[in-house]
Parts: C-alpha cells; sequence; structure tokens
C-alpha cells in the first residue's frame, strides 16, 4: 500500500496558491468543483465545492475551498521531506509563513502553518 493524496481544507483559493505553490513549489494541475450530490454523500455537505490539486513527484494534494474548519485541538497534518530546513525557514519569513518548532530534550520538530491554519510537519533528508 502507498500514500495517493492528502485532502485539506483552505479558506481562500488565492491564499492556497500562494502557499502551496508559490511558497512551497508545487504544481496546480488540476482544479475540479465537486458537485453537490457527491459532496453530501461522501463529506455530509450540501454545497458545491472548489478543489485545487497541487503537486509534484511524489506528493499530491487536493485543497478543498471551503470556510469549514474543524474543531480546536486540531492534530490532523502531514508531513514533507525536504532538503533543506534552514533554507525553508528563511524561506517561510519572506512569505510570511508561520514556522513552528517544539523542542524536547534532544528532539526538535518543526511545523509550518498555511494560511488557513493547516499544520505540516517538515522533516531534513538524510
Amino acid at each position: 500500500m502507498q500514500l495517493n493524496h492528502v485532502g485539506i481544507i483552505n479558506k481562500s483559493e488565492e491564499q492556497a496558491l500562494k502557499f502551496y505553490q508559490d511558497f512551497l513549489g508545487l504544481k496546480k494541475t488540476r482544479e475540479i468543483i465537486l458537485p453537490l450530490e457527491l459532496s453530501e454523500q461522501l463529506f455530509s455537505v450540501s454545497k458545491e465545492i472548489k478543489v485545487l490539486v497541487v503537486e509534484n513527484e511524489g506528493i499530491k494534494i487536493e485543497v478543498f475551498i471551503s470556510d469549514f474548519q474543524p474543531e480546536n485541538p486540531n492534530f490532523t497534518h502531514f508531513a514533507v521531506m525536504v532538503d533543506s530546513l534552514s533554507e525553508l525557514t528563511e524561506k517561510a519569513k519572506q512569505f510570511d509563513a508561520e514556522v513552528i518548532i517544539g523542542k524536547h530534550k534532544d528532539k526538535t520538530a518543526y511545523f509550518l502553518k498555511d494560511f488557513s491554519g493547516n499544520l505540516i510537519e517538515v522533516k531534513q533528508k538524510p
């Protein structure tokens, strides 16, 4: 078994593209409107939903444009591997993207928060 894609919610198409395309460098490959009927059947949401698909080799994300937000606390996240944590954190400053650093004993965890509050764990490639 292997992971096919991750689906997330984002409040704004413009901010989603700024974060996932401009900042992370993923390519927008599709834009679809999820029909009302399918939206109700799959997600119990009674409206059409715009979905952006952004991806590159090895990662595909479906970004559902909606004002729905899960309740807090929200532990939902996905993780990506990057060549350079330091380059990514510097780039985050240029995009006003929030970097969260958690430390406990000898372990340090890095997360990004997109402009809708979704968490992305970031790990350095070995």
